[in-house]
């Protein structure tokens, strides 16, 4: 008898099994992050404290230093062309030229530091780092 409801068992068992396995959606998607799917949030090239001395010296635009390019590549950031720049530096990010833009922030004792490729335009702002920070 034991036997029997044993047996009985194991056949409910199999039973259950295949039909879950028969209504399964498929193979699970894989949670597992890929090393190619992992993103590493671009670094500021230059500190807070740099952004900060930024604004106190005359701005160095260098390929940005023309106002309808400079306000191009301010719109394409999401910034009114027209914003006052407080202050920008010429860095290499990489081996790369770039430009460090220092804008003001959404409130008075905060700034945003941009950091764009010196190509920056309307077509493609190269951006490669931003950060707001307070002033001191």
């Amino acid at each position: 008898m034991a036997a029997g409801i044993g047996a009985a068992a194991v056949l409910a068992a199999i039973g259950l099994g295949t039909a879950a396995l028969l209504t399964s959606g498929g193979p699970a998607a894989s949670t597992a992050t890929s090393a190619s799917m992992i993103t590493v949030t671009p670094k500021m090239p230059i500190s807070s404290r740099e952004l900060n001395s930024l604004i106190a010296r005359g701005p160095d635009f260098g390929p940005l230093a023309d106002p309808n390019r400079r306000a191009a590549c301010l719109s394409a950031l999401g910034y009114p062309g027209s914003v006052q720049v407080l202050g920008a530096e010429q860095v290499q990010v990489n081996g790369k030229p770039a430009i460090v833009l220092v804008l003001p922030g959404d409130q008075p004792d905060v700034i945003v530091g941009v950091a764009v490729a010196a190509s920056c335009s309307s077509v493609d702002t190269g951006l490669i780092a931003d950060t707001t920070v307070r002033r001191p």
